[in-house]
């Protein structure tokens, strides 16, 4: 019986790289995951403490990154990264599901049959990220991180906000030395848009209706 093909031990890597926040599903799981986290009654708290950040945002006063740092230094700073794993786990496997586009998903599941190098490619923390995409059979996870120090959370990012040119740097620093191409890329978003121009095919909302 002949060797399914493995895209990852291909040369190049020929990437299929997919979005997650309303690519694959139909709402920003990072904003529902800080409610989720935090409790109704601290989230509020939180956006409203946040809302200088947001009020420079919305002036052009600071970019979308800054904003990004803000939200991970006040929701998540000095939490513990055990608990804040736990938390993530219950998350992706309670809300996520619910979250998915069916068509996203079945592509996805195409893809794998086919054994090509699928990756998700996400803003999103990975935390809940990793532990959805091993469910699918995703093996490949390049989303933004939370540093660590210990088991504890230290309010910054450990690389880039996974957004934008993020993307494509986030995406570099994963490969490293081994030669890829981005195949074909999948995006909704502002934020997809430097990966999509890179990629050789692109999909832009593909799995609307």
């Amino acid at each position: 019986m002949p060797r399914k093909y493995n895209g990852w031990n291909s040369d190049p890597v020929e990437l299929i790289a997919f979005d997650f926040d309303g690519t694959i599903t139909t709402k920003d799981t990072f904003a529902l995951f800080l409610r989720y986290y935090a409790g109704t009654a601290q989230w509020l708290l939180n956006l409203i403490l946040l809302l200088p950040g947001f009020i420079a945002y919305g002036l052009r006063l600071i970019d979308r990154n800054a904003v990004k740092r803000q939200v991970v230094r006040r929701f998540f700073g000095g939490e513990s990264q055990t608990e804040v794993k736990a938390r993530a786990e219950q998350f992706a496997r309670e809300v996520i599901p619910g979250l998915v586009r069916p068509a996203a998903l079945a592509e996805v599941n195409a893809k794998l049959a086919r054994g090509e190098a699928v990756a998700l490619v996400s803003a999103s923390i990975n935390d809940y990220l990793d532990v959805w995409a091993k469910s699918a059979g995703i093996l490949k996870v390049i989303a933004t991180r939370l540093a660590v120090d210990g088991d504890v959370l230290t309010g910054a990012l450990d690389g880039p906000n996974c957004w934008g040119e993020g993307k494509l740097a986030s995406i570099a620093a994963e490969m490293g030395s081994k030669n890829y191409i981005i195949a074909e890329a999948y995006g909704d978003s502002e934020g997809d848009k430097p990966m999509l121009i890179a990629a050789k095919v692109t999909f832009w909302q593909p799995f609307r209706v």
